[in-house]
């Protein structure tokens, strides 16, 4: 192995090599072959040793005609270049679960099948408005955000969603924290399409279960009149009368009526006008939220409770909430976007949106039938004001563009007892009006009122002398270039923006729950009502001793009548009925 050696340099003697420490020389040799390159860090040693170690695994014939490609294999093996990290650098699993949810996202959309549908009437959201990178940098100057990788993840499933779905609109609305898992919720609207079937399902469900309570009805009808000819006929003349069990009393009626529930509102309308998407990590499955009924959003506002990450975590509270965590977490979005979602004023009108004087004179009558309006459009012909009045303190220009939820859960309030007089009343003629009496009418309601569309955020009141609302600019050092940045006291966590231009948006990132000054304090036990009156003949007392029931006997002995003694007074007195008889005769 060791070539071109000097036997020179050592002295030896070819002859005699007696006297030579040969260990002290192959320590030299071996530390000379173990010598490393200047450009690769290679030394010989260890090259010829891989060299003869992959020769004698393989054991090839005529080795030695392939002794310089077994050289030049181990050599490429070795090389690696600054740019190759593919095996050098760790992944951890949750990057790498990560990768592989998002990598079919990153794949062309497959082609569309063939329709006879014209592409321009397919109604598709407008995506162009969800550039979440540009919406990213403005939440930055404000100090909220997501990371950027996540932001971008999530505008790739929203463009999956609005094509799977066929959605309207899409908007990304937020993000809410669970103990053990996160929401990021989107906001959408369905097509006009979308919204029929629903409706048609609810009707439909309705209509059968109002046949199924007719169906028992009848039921109980046919076997009521079952047991009272059973009774008949086991009161017959053949049978003695004492020997006929006894007739029950009829069962006592509840009179008592409850007060009907609020029906909840209609797909596409009020609280259920948009529906929303949930997921817990970028590249799950889009779960949509059910629509409200008015009880929950009631009991929401008195309960507070964490959410957990889990959308079938049961909910144990008091009062008792109707629904599990999906639906409670549609309730405190609803809540939410009713109580936080704003615009700078003028963006929204009531009218077409287009500016002319017709449509501006619609604009401004009022409602018809005392109702309030429930839509509005984009001014195009708006025109942003300026930085300062965005940063006012007073909040004059800035409005709400979502219903207000009343007290009863809806947008729109719904009496219970309607009452029966006006048109109604007159179509149903005699017939109507013999009915009424077996059915009295309910207490006369107000109907629950709120602050209309587009209210100013001036008129919002305040919370334990805590302003709802505080505003800043995003830099006093750039005006130019500087934004408006408005965070909700009420909601921690809702934030919006506007730019000097038309762009503003609304995000919230918080845990779901609303502001409270003091500690929750869980609503009490109603007390328990009396089942009668209370009085001497119910109340417990103590029992009487012996002498007292002797004195009671006593005292309610029958008293003997005295015995009365004729005399002349009595005589007299005897007399004066005969004298008034006389005087009747005459």
């Amino acid at each position: 192995m060791i070539t071109d050696f000097d036997d020179k340099q050592l002295d030896l003697d070819p002859d005699n090599v007696s006297g030579v420490d040969l260990d002290n020389e192959f320590i030299k040799a071996k530390t000379f072959l173990q010598k490393s390159s200047v450009f690769t860090g290679d030394n010989l040693y260890d090259h010829l040793t891989e060299v003869l170690n992959q020769i004698l695994a393989e054991r090839p014939e005529n080795v030695i005609d392939f002794f310089e490609e077994y050289s030049r294999k181990v050599k490429e093996k070795r090389f690696q270049p600054m740019t190759d990290h593919l095996e050098d650098i760790y992944v951890s699993p949750l990057r790498y679960c990560l990768a592989r949810k998002i990598l079919p996202f990153l794949r062309p959309a497959p082609p569309d099948e063939a329709s006879t549908v014209d592409p321009e009437d397919v109604e598709t959201a407008d995506m162009s408005t969800n550039d979440m990178l540009q919406l990213l940098y403005y939440f930055e100057q404000c100090g909220v955000g997501l990371p950027r990788e996540e932001m971008f993840a999530i505008m790739l499933s929203m463009r999956v969603l609005a094509k799977k779905a066929q959605l309207a609109a899409i908007r990304f609305w937020g993000k809410i924290y669970g103990t053990y898992k996160n929401y990021i919720i989107l906001e959408t609207e369905l097509k006009e399409e979308e919204i029929m079937k629903k409706i048609e399902a609810i009707e439909s469900e309705k209509e059968a279960e109002e046949q199924r309570i007719m169906d028992e009805k009848e039921a109980l009808e046919a076997q009521q009149k079952l047991d009272d000819l059973a009774n008949q006929e086991v009161g017959g003349e053949d049978v003695p009368v004492s020997k006929i069990p006894r007739q029950l009393p009829p069962a006592p009626l509840n009179l008592f009526e409850e007060v009907p529930e609020c029906p909840p509102e209609l797909p596409g309308t009020g609280v259920n006008k948009k529906t929303y998407f949930v997921c817990n990590e970028v590249g799950d499955e889009w779960i949509p939220l059910p629509d409200l009924i008015p009880i929950q959003i009631r009991v929401a506002r008195l309960i507070c409770k964490s959410f957990t990450g889990n959308l079938e975590q049961e909910i144990i509270t008091y009062p008792e909430f109707q629904g599990t965590e999906k639906d409670l977490l549609r309730a405190q979005i609803a809540r939410i976007s009713a109580g936080s979602q704003i615009s700078p004023l003028g963006f929204y009108t009531f009218g077409e949106g287009g500016g002319g004087e017709e449509e501006e004179a619609e604009a401004e009558e009022a409602p018809t039938g005392g109702e309030q309006k429930t839509t509005y459009n984009e001014n195009k012909r708006y025109e942003p004001p300026p930085i300062r009045d965005l940063t006012d303190g007073s909040m004059s220009f800035w409005v709400h563009h979502t219903l207000y939820i009343l007290p009863q859960g809806r947008t729109s309030w719904w009496n219970p007892y309607p009452s029966s007089g006006g048109a109604g009343g007159e179509e149903e003629g005699e017939g109507g009006e013999e009915e009424e009496p077996e059915k009295p009418q309910g207490p006369h309601l107000e109907p629950e009122t709120g602050p209309p569309l587009l209210t100013p955020l001036s008129e919002d009141a305040s919370v334990e002398a805590v302003p709802p609302w505080s505003v800043r600019v995003s830099s006093s050092l750039l005006q130019d270039y500087a934004i408006a940045i408005v965070r909700s006291n009420i909601w921690p966590g809702a934030y919006c923006f506007s730019t000097q231009g038309k762009l503003f948006q609304n995000v919230y990132l918080g845990n779901g729950l609303k502001y409270i000054a003091y500690n929750f304090s869980p609503r009490p036990l109603p007390p328990v009502e009396q089942e009668y009156p209370l009085g001497p003949e119910i109340m417990e007392m103590m029992d009487p001793t012996g002498a007292e029931e002797e004195a009671w006997r006593i005292a309610h002995l029958p008293v003997e009548k005295p015995v009365k003694v004729m005399g002349e007074g009595e005589e007299g007195e005897e007399e004066q009925p005969e004298e008034e008889e006389e005087e009747d005769d005459e």
